[in-house]
């Protein structure tokens, strides 16, 4: 898989990517993100010194949550967007998520997850 920038262009390009996979293949991607989400996101994108901090500086239960709701939305190939800061970042760096996930186990069908996840980056 190709390297893409941490913008929307990169994302965009990269969601695509995953999303062309085989099922198998998604899979070990997906498996990646949610045992070490900062490792998958060094491999898969070209961070910026700023980027590569935060991602560095971010609590492990909100890491974990994001890595596992991004994990599932891009298992089961829903809608996932990123919406990026204007240009000029001012106060301190955060991502959003807003989830309408639901994840539901039924014996037949197995695990499965529904919804979207968009993801919002900005300053405060």
């Amino acid at each position: 898989m190709s390297k893409q920038l941490f913008n929307a262009v990169g994302t965009t390009a990269k969601i695509s990517e995953l999303y062309a996979l085989s099922d198998t293949d998604l899979r070990l991607q997906t498996e990646a993100i949610r045992v070490n989400f900062e490792s998958w996101m060094h491999w898969h994108f070209t961070l910026n010194a700023q980027q590569r901090t935060f991602l560095a500086s971010m609590e492990y239960p909100r890491v974990q949550e994001l890595a596992e709701d991004l994990a599932d939305c891009i298992q089961f190939r829903l809608f996932l967007s990123f919406t990026w800061p204007p240009l000029r970042p001012i106060g301190s760096k955060f991502v959003q998520p807003a989830s309408t996930l639901v994840r539901t186990y039924n014996p037949p069908k197995g695990y499965t997850v529904t919804g979207e996840l968009r993801i919002e980056i900005g300053y405060r």
